[in-house]
């Protein structure tokens, strides 16, 4: 668990978050509006679906969107059936009086909340994922069923191997669950129950071990990636490692993922997930090397990554010429879509490790270059890609690079980084807010971040070609290309302070954790000159507290002059996002 933050936003206010998104829903109704109220509902309130059911679960046959470029014989029955085979191997098929009941609409029936949980939440993702007919009334109904499933303390509470499949897959796949509080309180449950539960107990039959230990390796994979991207502690220790061994080959070959049960098993996404799984015992060991404060277990996992990269770099692109021939263009992008996806993830751990060493800070930089580089290649709108990040991932991971290359802009001397590296920078960090406005198809809140990023943008081209103290250089055209919203190019013509990140020293080794808002604000004022006796508060709430970073919590009218030249370099010493802070900080 995370050490408790009693100053300011933390990751327990989670718990309040949750019931104001229960709160706000149930309040606003939006699923009763326009003759909702007509619609056929269960005593227990369950809207039922009764045109859906045959395209949803029943059995009847779904036909493909022709964009997707998917022929119809490759299309699974229905649409759950089609997230079940798309998500191992998180999840697995309901039991068959479980898909009766759903089937005949009688969710009353479904004794285990977490099976309902798992089939509204998957069809509300398939609406968009999958452009099925729908509208929003569809969505918002989904959406009441959802919530009125989740409304059970069991789910949160009590081990099972349902909960723990309902609520990854509530953190990975579904908004509003996926964001960063959410999604690290859903998934740090999950791990807990699946520890609780045992993975590989000699009492286990043979079938229940072969499941767990695939979740758990799955699991990991996940649970540090968030570590490393948020970062807050996780729930798996490595010591669990020695007892719960990499599966093989031959044992995930039949749990990959897919998107039909005709599909032939490939050897490429076998190995595709056993270098997912192999990573996430090197990400552990970069979690602990940068927790513990140890420079040589630093060192160690940097070779550790190196090396794994290296030989999945060679075994991913071997298997991939010899499969490629035998697949059609869907399934040769998504193929290729993983191997950027497998390289992406290798940058951001390794500028993970290299962040904060001012000996490394030539090599972090070139890598965020590449990093946000191969954005573009990542766009992903279409549900048939099956090698792919998961929400929170695909959103929050760009971050890390993008705050290096702004740190190094907004660095004073140029020992390491003179103007021409930093244009550069600047032209790389523009690739971010068009990354997040195509995301914004399938992805809400991107369009914050959006706007969040092209912010970003605009106060460090400022930096780097001013027009005057409180101006810059910045023509309508510049605006349309950065990709700025027009939320924030109405607010373009005032100077943007800093965004506020963890504020602590760029010494070799440093540990990477957080500071709460207050303690950065604090921090940041005794560091900073030339404020008069009525200069910015140091309420955490406050929008004028240097440190916060006020533009990001929503303020984007606070004048450029609080933030006094020079003063931003101590902050991104160590870009480190607090995105709890500043979820709990913009939340209406």
């Amino acid at each position: 668990m995370p050490p408790a933050v009693t100053d300011g936003y933390g990751p327990y206010k989670v718990l309040s978050s949750l019931a104001d998104e229960v709160d706000a829903f149930w309040s606003e109704r939006p699923d009763l509006a326009d003759g909702s109220l007509d619609e056929p509902r269960s005593a227990k309130g369950y809207f039922l679906f009764e045109e859906h059911t045959k395209s949803w679960i029943e059995g009847e046959r779904e036909q493909p969107n022709p964009t997707h470029d998917c022929p119809l014989n490759t299309m699974p029955i229905t649409v759950f059936e089609r997230a079940i085979q798309r998500y191992r191997p998180l999840l697995t098929p309901p039991p068959t009086d479980i898909i009766e009941i759903l089937a005949t609409c009688q969710p009353d029936k479904v004794r285990e909340r977490a099976w309902l949980v798992l089939y509204y939440g998957v069809i509300l993702s398939s609406q968009l994922a999958l452009d099925l007919p729908g509208d929003q009334k569809v969505s918002a109904r989904l959406r009441a069923n959802l919530w009125l499933a989740f409304n059970d303390t069991r789910l949160l509470a009590e081990p099972s191997d349902p909960n723990i499949q309902a609520l990854a897959f509530l953190a990975c796949h579904v908004e509003p669950f996926s964001t960063p509080s959410l999604c690290w309180m859903l998934l740090s449950n999950a791990c807990r129950m699946l520890r609780a539960l045992a993975v590989n107990h000699r009492a286990l039959e043979t079938q229940t071990k072969e499941r767990r230990l695939m979740l758990f390796w799955h699991l990991n994979a996940l649970e540090k990636s968030m570590c490393l991207t948020f970062p807050w502690p996780g729930t798996f220790h490595r010591t669990m490692f020695s007892a719960i061994p990499l599966p093989t080959l031959k044992e995930i070959l039949p749990c990959q993922p897919s998107l039909n049960s005709a599909d032939r098993p490939s050897l490429w996404g076998a190995h595709y997930m056993h270098q997912s799984f192999s990573l996430s015992r090197i990400m552990t060991d970069v979690w602990c090397g940068l927790d513990e404060n140890d420079a040589r277990a630093q060192q160690t996992a940097k070779h550790a990554l190196d090396a794994w990269h290296h030989e999945a770099t060679q075994i991913l692109e071997a298997t991939a010429l010899a499969e490629k021939p035998l697949l059609d263009a869907a399934g040769a992008h998504s193929m290729q879509i993983g191997l950027t996806w497998m390289q992406f993830q290798y940058y951001g751990t390794a500028i993970a490790l290299k962040r904060g060493h001012s000996q490394e800070a030539l090599k972090c930089h070139d890598m965020s270059l590449k990093m946000l580089r191969i954005l573009k290649e990542l766009v992903c709108t279409s549900a048939y890609d099956l090698y792919i990040g998961v929400d929170w991932q695909m959103l929050y991971l760009p971050w890390a690079p993008f705050l290096v290359l702004f740190g190094n802009i907004i660095s004073s001397g140029e020992e390491n980084f003179d103007r021409r590296k930093k244009e550069q920078a600047l032209e790389v960090m523009e690739e971010l807010p068009v990354y997040l406005r195509a995301m914004s198809v399938r992805h809400r809140s991107a369009t914050k971040l959006e706007s969040m990023a092209s912010g970003t943008v605009q106060r460090a081209r400022s930096i780097l070609f001013p027009a005057g103290k409180c101006g810059t250089a910045i023509t309508l055209e510049d605006l349309m290309l950065t990709g700025a919203t027009d939320s924030v190019r109405n607010e373009q013509k005032q100077g943007l302070p800093t965004p506020s990140v963890s504020n602590n020293a760029a010494t070799p080794g440093s540990s990477n954790f957080p500071v709460s808002p207050r303690t950065a604000g604090i921090q940041a004022t005794e560091y900073q000159s030339g404020y008069d006796s009525a200069g910015p508060s140091t309420d955490p709430n406050s929008s004028n507290l240097p440190g916060v970073g006020p533009w990001l919590w929503g303020d984007m009218n606070m004048p450029q002059e609080l933030w006094p030249e020079d003063s931003e370099d101590l902050l991104f010493a160590d870009p480190l996002f607090d995105w709890f802070a500043w979820e709990g900080a913009t939340s209406s």
